[in-house]
């Protein structure tokens, strides 16, 4: 397959991105990857950072005060190598991070795919999680009409399972 970007050299590089659930694919060579930083310094390592306007701190941000438990990173070093340096950094770096996330997958929570046997089960259970965070806030702002019909709600959910 020939670079959609030149037309002239065989397509080497595949890219695909999810941003808000749109997504678009492309096949470059190399020089082209090149040529549109998809590369970084030619090391062959996409930088996801600087391609979503990551890698930019704000004024005043101390990145050295906050360091992941887990692995020791500090969110200046994963601007500056591209890579979560693990697990726990996502919950770290939270306020950071999810920004990112969200231009990337329109969402910061995670979904996952159900299986089809238990895709009753997780849904049913999704909604009456909604419908308790809901009710938290409908009690907190003493909203107790509501609530009683959520509560309600939440109540028949269950019977049904």
């Amino acid at each position: 397959m020939l670079c959609e970007k030149c037309g002239k050299n065989a397509a080497t590089v595949y890219e695909k991105y999810n941003i808000n659930g749109h997504t678009s694919e492309s096949r470059v060579c190399h020089d082209c990857a090149n040529n549109i930083n998809l590369f970084d310094s030619g090391l062959n390592k996409f930088d996801l950072f600087n391609a979503l306007s990551f890698g930019q701190l704000s004024p005043g941000y101390n990145a050295e005060r906050k360091v992941c438990a887990v692995c020791g990173a500090s969110f200046e070093q994963l601007v500056q190598s591209g890579k979560i340096g693990c697990g726990e950094c996502y919950s770290a770096f939270k306020a950071e991070l999810e920004p990112t996330v969200i231009k990337m997958h329109g969402r910061a929570k995670h979904t996952g795919k159900i299986p089809k046997n238990l895709e009753s089960k997780i849904s049913l259970k999704r909604k009456v999680e909604e419908l308790n965070i809901k009710l938290k806030k409908m009690i907190e702002s003493q909203n107790f009409e509501e609530a009683a019909s959520i509560r309600d709600e939440i109540n028949s959910l269950n019977q049904g399972v």
